[in-house]
């Protein structure tokens, strides 16, 4: 079972594969006993888990007493989300006991084999090898990104699987209705802005030296490979909140038009420079000033290619200057 980290600048994500551990069987009253088995690479049509239509949907909001309510009753106040597209909440069972989920809308899923089953119209992808306390529950939203929707589930007096699969039952039917979005979204923002569309092709293919491959990693980061496969060297888009970085970890690099970024490098298990600014500014009470949304370009190399960090560093800001543009018109 794989379930590395990707993504140099933090952001985890949880990669599965398919046909793992789903030997656990749904209560009795669990609408996700309405599996089906599903016939080979289907189309997934569905325009209610499109990426387009997942980007701001709120994740958190997703996780009431209507989606969860058949796991028992959530914990007040026990919500909790640092990226956009994810969410964490506790639920009571009707015993008392604790069941702790996490929610991620537009995760990546790296399918050993073709789903056999379904759930809500979605193909079905169930890990459930850490034993019955602890599961991984994935629906895919499309073959060709290799996004889906998924709950990680523990629960540790209880079928962390079944849980898995009435919880994401009930979002996945949520989603295909009128599911809750992100409320107070700034006119400039790039919560529901295309990673993958925003680069300059072109621009791209300059910096990696050929034509690319792209891989979406979420709704929200897009990865460019060179060539036709996951080899360096590759650019990264990626939309994120947070703290932009400090003038004084970096050095500043103009972008045009009197925008500003901050260029960092580093070197470990790859050569990288990371332009970044802050988009918009969205602080809230208990955000320090300066908080918003942020737009990283990254350029990356193997170690061994002997590329220079001042280079590395001019590709990523050639890239990101055309990412400014994009934005503006979006």
């Amino acid at each position: 079972m794989i379930r590395p980290l990707i993504y140099g600048a933090g952001t985890a994500l949880l990669v599965f594969v398919a046909g793992c551990g789903d030997s656990s069987s749904p209560a009795a009253d669990d609408p996700a006993e309405q599996e089906e088995q599903a016939s080979a690479k289907p189309e997934i049509d569905d325009p209610a888990v499109a990426a387009a239509a997942l980007r701001d949907v709120d994740p958190c909001a997703l996780l009431d007493a209507g989606t969860l309510g058949k796991l028992g009753t959530v914990t007040p106040d026990s919500h909790s989300s640092a990226e956009w597209g994810e969410c964490s909440v506790d639920v009571q069972d009707a015993k008392g006991n604790t069941v702790e989920l996490v929610l991620r809308v537009g995760d990546q899923l790296i399918l050993a084999d073709d789903p056999a089953k379904e759930l809500a119209g979605l193909p079905l992808v169930v890990d459930g090898d850490d034993g019955p306390a602890q599961c991984w529950v994935s629906v895919l939203t499309s073959y060709e990104t290799s996004l889906g929707i998924n709950f990680q589930v523990d629960y540790a007096d209880g079928d962390a699987c079944a849980a898995g699969r009435t919880a994401l039952t009930g979002v996945v039917r949520e989603l295909q209705g009128t599911p809750p979005r992100y409320q107070e979204v700034p006119d400039t923002s790039v919560l529901a802005a295309d990673p993958c569309a925003a680069p300059d092709r072109k621009a791209v293919e300059t910096a990696l030296g050929q034509k690319t491959f792209v891989e979406p990693k979420d709704l929200h980061t897009c990865d460019f490979w060179s060539g036709d496969g996951t080899s360096y060297p590759q650019v990264s888009v990626r939309f994120y909140k947070g703290l932009p970085p400090d003038a004084g970890e970096g050095a500043p690099v103009d972008l045009g038009g009197g925008l500003s970024a901050v260029q960092t490098e580093e070197e470990d298990i790859v050569l990288s420079c990371d332009v970044s600014w802050r988009r918009v500014e969205t602080p809230t009470e208990d955000e320090a000033d300066g908080y918003g949304e942020l737009v990283s370009v990254q350029y990356s190399d193997d170690t061994e290619s002997g590329l220079d960090t001042s280079v590395a560093c001019d590709k990523a800001a050639e890239v990101a200057r055309t990412v400014v543009p994009s934005l503006d018109r979006a």
